[in-house]
C-alpha cells in the first residue's frame, strides 16, 4: 500500500485560505478563486494572453543562453588560468553584490522599451549564480586526477571532455538553477516597471486598471510556468546530473 502524499493537500488548503482572505476584502481588491476562475477562462480564449505568455518565454530563454554560454566559458577560463581568474573576481564579488533589477531602469534608459533591456536584466541576474559555481566546480578538481589523464596521453581537448566536463557539471548545474530561479523572478519585475509586454506588464497594468481578477490570473501564470519549468527541465537534469556526479 503506498503511503500518503501530503503534497496533495497543497492545493485545496491554499484554495481555503483564499476564499477565507477574499472575504475580507471587496472584489474589486482582492478576488476569490471564482472570480479569478472566470478571468482565467476568458484569458485562455484570448490570442493576447499567449501572446504576453510567449513574449516573457523568449525574453526568458534568450538571455538565459546567452548568460549560460559566456558563464561556463569564463568560468572554465577562470578555473584553468589562476591570471584570469584574480583578474575576473573582484568583478564578480562587486556586480553579484549588486540586484539585478537596480540595472532596470539604466537599461532600459540605454536600450529604450522592447526586449533589450528586459534580455539584458536576464543575463545580468543569470550570469553570476552560474560563473561562480563553474569556478568552485573547477578548484575542486582533484589535481591527481589531471596529472592521470596527462600521464595517459590525453590531449587538452580529451582532458577538457573526460576531466574537467564530467567533474564541474554538478556545480554548473546548481548555478544554472539558482541563475535560472534569479532570471525569471527578475524578468517579471523588470516587465513590471518598463515593459510594454509580458506577463509583468500584464500584471502591472491590470492593476493600474483596477483588474483584479487578471492580476491574480497573471500571477498563477507565473506559478504555473515555474512549476512546469521545475518539474519538466530542471528535474531530469537534475537527477541526471547526481548521477553524473555520483559516478564522478
Amino acid at each position: 500500500m503506498k503511503k500518503f502524499h501530503f503534497g496533495i493537500l497543497a492545493v485545496p488548503f491554499i484554495i481555503v485560505v483564499w476564499m477565507f482572505a477574499a472575504r475580507h476584502y471587496p472584489p474589486i481588491i482582492f478576488p476569490g478563486p471564482w472570480r479569478t476562475l472566470l478571468e482565467l477562462k476568458k484569458q485562455l480564449m484570448s490570442p493576447d494572453y499567449y501572446h504576453h505568455i510567449g513574449i516573457s518565454l523568449y525574453r526568458l530563454f534568450f538571455g538565459f543562453v546567452i548568460a549560460a554560454v559566456s558563464a561556463f566559458v569564463l568560468g572554465l577560463l577562470a578555473g584553468i588560468s589562476k591570471a584570469f581568474r584574480q583578474f575576473l573576481t573582484p568583478m564578480v564579488a562587486l556586480f553579484q553584490a549588486t540586484p539585478p533589477m537596480a540595472w532596470a531602469p539604466l537599461l532600459i534608459l540605454m536600450l529604450d522599451l522592447g526586449n533589450a533591456p528586459m534580455i539584458a536584466v536576464i543575463v545580468i541576474a543569470a550570469f553570476f549564480p552560474i560563473v561562480v559555481n563553474v569556478i568552485q566546480g573547477m578548484e575542486r578538481i582533484k589535481i591527481t586526477h589531471i596529472r592521470a589523464a596527462q600521464t595517459l596521453g590525453a590531449s587538452r581537448l580529451q582532458l577538457a571532455w573526460h576531466v574537467y566536463l564530467p567533474e564541474v557539471m554538478p556545480s554548473a548545474f546548481t548555478g544554472i538553477v539558482v541563475g535560472f530561479g534569479i532570471a525569471w523572478r527578475s524578468l517579471v519585475a523588470a516587465e513590471m516597471i518598463g515593459g510594454s509586454a509580458g506577463i509583468g506588464w500584464l500584471i502591472s497594468s491590470s492593476g493600474q486598471i483596477g483588474n483584479s481578477p487578471l492580476v491574480m490570473v497573471g500571477i498563477i501564470t507565473i506559478g504555473i510556468l515555474a512549476m512546469f519549468f521545475e518539474f519538466v527541465l530542471i528535474h531530469p537534469l537534475k537527477k541526471r546530473f547526481a548521477s553524473w556526479e555520483s559516478k564522478a
